[in-house]
């Protein structure tokens, strides 16, 4: 046997290459013939050419979003050919709004970029279709859409007639967020009354610590004006992985100088960019919050000016009764919404301009200067300020003592509370999952009060909640059916909770003792205090259904307790379970009939969500695939087959409470008498007659691919052309009150419930995790970088750029400990389930610590047992509050998450 070094095998290899070229036959390794003169017009081998010319041409261009529960909104054109989408791309074409500010191209992430292939794939629904045995066995008989209308319109009447109004649940899931997509739905549920959970809670997006200091929730920023921060901390957001096209922002902000913060338990793909990153413990925001509010507070590095204008701060409470100083308790008939300060002046209490039972709206303090510190006497009544009370708490958290549950030394501590105090404009950036905590809503409040203290409101900085809410009135009035009628709304996560039987899922979890002793009350007061705030109407629950028609909402994978919480489900709507989706994901599998949906390339619509000021226009690129419809004309058919149906049973018109449900009329009803019969007519009418639209046509729209708003699309002031928009300048600026009780930002709540649980004003809690179990592993699940929730996560282009099957991530040392192998299998588990995963090694993660991608679909899991049928859950109490100035039941602004992070594991190999 011959034996040849790796070098002398190479020198051989070269060799015997050379010489076959040299001896002119090289051609003769692949068969083609050698050419002399390329340019040649007999030159034989053209045909790659034109099938490279072929590949990239079309018979037209559309314009569409992808309005799944992203943030991105990215304009795209979608290239048609033979009535196929073949391919789509960025649009780019955003216009720079301020020479100084960087613009918003091109927007687009890879989600967007393989909806062409996953609006074909064999998941897709492409006709109406009824359960043709046991529900989830999967067997199907295709109908047509007459029938399936016929039917679902007879048996909605039946519930109706049995049971009467208030019994069947039309919920619209946040996978339908572009403006006619989610108005079709709505529009339905206002006409028949149908129970509507609240979108946000139902998935625990809602900020409700923001919501508790500024009265709303969805008053932010724009991404572009990120840019001119010099100070961003980025808390439970990780904008790399799933704010893709805003980005951009942060980073060009530290290019321009910005001090960029991670704060996150992993070393995640933007803590790899920022100045700083800070390893809190899971669960521990609201304690490194509270500490650095006790270092400004500490230092005085506070703006007094702005705290006496702003907030509630100089607000009087009473010493005898904790209770804030109220003009009902000096003068016999005074209003409960009317209250004080102290006025350093006159040495006298002075009535609180901007209250919501004041007369005088507006925040300015005129001559008056309110005492910030101090104890006085009001006749007779002993008082002092919220700034006392907020001191005091805030003196329980020195960085040295929460050094130890955060994992943050005081030293970065203390250094970072200055630098951030000292900002000329301060960003304090959440993500989604504070909602999912049961602390996130003190992690908030507290974050709000470190901006108050240090000036950073409007152009100065603020909280930064991931969301704007436009001003689209004609949308509101479109999808609430001209505000006539209303749906049956219902707190979100409280709904799903308690209709899903998940406190019995968390007794067998949590332990009592120890969930007292983290979070302040136990599962026996939670339930009496979930049952006071149902009984005394704080927040609407309407208990079972006999029907569901669900549409773009995939309850059965993201519910918590997923198996247990499907159960109880189909068991109460035995009578009646429609389906509205696009494609079979794990909701439709179970249902009895499902309607195809158009997608997002196949119907008419308008997008506005975002964190930037474009209404992206969706032109109907395509015509939709097999017999699958538009949503608006989905409910146009169904609402006209309950018309027919109704008249010809002799049904007229239901009494619910006040309002009459007219079922012989609501199809003349739903599509203004006729004139918005498809997904076009109601895009157009929208454009018409919305004022954000600042006089534009729809042609204009398409041509472009994109609308910018005008002025009058701010939502709380207005929207300047040539200006990114700032949260809450019309308060800072034009002096105007905000929507909380005091008409100030917001630091102290003598709400009964506040009070029973120490906290009427900011502070820090506990969240559940493993020490309130007998689990020895905290578990979390971050959104994920390749797909929005479970839309797109079994596309086969997302699959090959990740594991491709649903995979956990643990530190190498657990790992070692537990005999787990990177890429090896294990089985993660507590009391309530189990489910089976592969091991991703991730060193940065704490070894105490699992982590999860959420959005798998159960049937990615052996044995169809998805992530979050191990998962307990909870709710926090102060969400569930009403009869208090700005805390009452509103839809998308408050009421209680469904809370993810609550839970704990343990996990072996398999």
């Amino acid at each position: 046997m011959l034996r040849w070094t790796r070098r002398e095998l190479m020198q051989r290899s070269s060799l015997v290459g050379a010489g076959l070229f040299m001896g002119s036959r090289g051609w003769a390794l692949n068969r083609l013939e050698p050419i002399g003169d390329t340019l040649e017009e007999d030159y034989p081998y053209r045909d790659w050419e034109d099938l490279y010319r072929n590949e990239f041409s079309w018979d037209s261009i559309g314009k569409a979003a992808h309005c799944i529960n992203c943030l991105g909104n990215c304009a795209f054109d979608v290239y048609v050919k033979d009535g196929i989408v073949i391919r789509e791309e960025q649009l780019a074409k955003y216009p720079q709004i301020n020479p100084n500010v960087p613009d918003a191209n091109p927007r687009g992430c890879q989600k967007g970029s393989v909806h062409s292939t996953s609006m074909y794939e064999a998941d897709r629904l492409r006709y109406p279709m009824k359960r043709a045995g046991a529900r989830g066995e999967g067997k199907w008989q295709r109908i047509s859409w007459d029938q399936a209308t016929e039917e679902i319109a007879d048996k909605i009447i039946d519930i109706y007639e049995e049971h009467g109004p208030g019994k069947l649940m039309t919920h619209t899931g946040s996978g339908n967020l572009s403006m006619v997509r989610l108005a079709a739905p709505y529009r339905f549920a206002s006409l028949v009354g149908g129970v509507q959970l609240d979108i946000f809670t139902d998935v625990g997006d809602l900020n409700t610590g923001a919501h508790l200091a500024y009265g709303n929730a969805l008053e932010s920023f724009t991404s572009d004006a990120w840019f001119d921060a010099d100070y961003i901390m980025m808390l439970l957001f990780n904008p790399n992985v799933t704010r893709i096209p805003d980005a951009h922002y942060i980073w060009e902000a530290k290019w321009n100088g910005a001090r960029v913060v991670s704060v996150a338990p992993d070393y995640n793909p933007s803590s790899i960019h920022a100045d700083l990153w800070m390893p809190v413990k899971q669960g521990a925001d609201p304690f490194l919050a509270m500490s650095m509010v006790n270092v400004i507070i500490e230092g005085k590095l506070y703006n007094e000016a702005f705290m006496k204008e702003q907030s509630d701060l100089p607000i009087l409470v009473r010493t005898d009764t904790g209770m804030l100083l109220r003009e009902a308790d000096l003068d016999d008939g005074g209003s409960d919404q009317v209250f004080y300060h102290w006025d350093t002046k006159t040495g006298a209490a002075v009535k609180v301009k901007g209250s919501m039972g004041s007369e005088d709206k507006t925040l300015e303090l005129g001559e008056v200067d309110p005492a910030l510190e101090g104890t006085f006497e009001v006749e007779g009544i002993p008082v002092t300020t919220v700034f006392e009370k907020v001191k005091a708490e805030a003196a329980k958290y020195p960085p040295e003592e929460t050094a130890a549950i955060t994992g943050i030394g005081a030293g970065v501590v203390r250094a970072e509370a200055e630098t951030f105090a000292k900002a000329r404009k301060a960003l304090l950036m959440t993500g989604f999952n504070v909602g999912r905590y049961s602390n996130g809503i003190y992690t908030s409040w507290a974050l709000s009060l470190m901006l108050a203290l240090t000036g950073h409101g409007g152009k100065t900085g603020g909280l930064d909640t991931s969301w704007i809410e436009w001003n689209q009135p004609m949308w509101l009035s479109l999808a609430l059916f001209e505000f006539k009628k209303f749906p049956r709304l219902e707190a979100g996560g409280l709904g799903e909770f308690v209709r899903g039987g998940m406190m019995e899922h968390s007794r067998q979890h949590y332990d009592n003792d120890k969930l007292k002793e983290r979070t302040g009350f136990d599962l026996d007061e939670l339930q009496e205090m979930i049952d006071e705030s149902i009984d005394s109407g704080w927040m609407p629950y309407f208990g079972d259904m006999k029907g569901l028609i669900s549409i773009a909402d995939n309850k059965f994978r993201r519910n918590k307790n997923a198996e247990a919480y499907r159960e109880r489900i189909l068991e109460e709507v035995e009578e009646l379970f429609v389906d509205i989706n696009v494609r079979m994901d794990s909701t439709a599998q179970w249902a009895d009939y499902l309607l195809p949906a158009a997608s997002h390339y196949e119907a008419w619509d308008l997008r506005s969500v975002a964190f930037h000021r474009f209404v992206n226009v969706f032109s109907k690129p395509v015509e939709p695939v097999g017999e699958a419809k538009s949503d608006w004309e989905i409910m146009e058919l169904l609402t006209r087959k309950i018309q027919e149906r109704a008249i010809a049973r002799g049904v007229t018109s239901y009494q619910d409470g006040d309002v009459t449900r007219d079922f012989h009329t609501i199809h003349d009803d739903y599509t203004m008498g006729g004139t918005l019969l498809t997904d076009l007519d109601a895009t157009k009418w929208l454009v018409e007659n919305g004022p954000e639209f600042a006089g534009a046509t729809l042609e204009e729209g398409v041509e472009r691919g994109f609308f910018v708003m005008g002025e009058d699309g701010g939502p709380n002031q207005p929207l300047k052309a040539d200006e990114p928009y700032n949260a809450f300048t019309a308060q800072t600026e034009g002096k105007a009150p905000y929507k909380t009780m005091t008409g100030r930002i917001t630091f102290f709540v003598d709400h009964p419930r506040f009070v029973k649980l120490g906290s009427t004003v900011p502070t820090a809690r506990h969240h559940a995790g493993r020490d309130a179990s007998n689990y020895p592993l905290q578990f979390y699940s971050p959104h994920t970088r390749w797909g929005i929730h479970s839309n797109w996560r079994s596309n086969k282009f997302m699959m090959r750029l990740q594991r491709g099957e649903p995979n956990i991530y643990i530190n190498p040392q657990l790992a070692a400990a537990k005999g787990i192998v990177d890429g090896g299998h294990v089985r993660v588990f507590n009391g309530l389930s189990d489910f089976y995963a592969q091991a991703k090694f991730y060193p940065s993660l704490p070894t105490d610590t699992i982590m999860m991608e959420h959005g798998w679909e159960p049937h990615q899991f052996p044995n169809f047992r998805p992530m979050n049928a191990c998962m307990a859950t909870l709710l926090q109490p102060l969400e569930l509050v009403g009869g208090w100035g700005h805390l009452n039941f509103s839809l998308w602004h408050w009421n209680a998450n469904q809370l993810a992070h609550e839970n704990s594991v343990d996990i072996e190999a398999v």
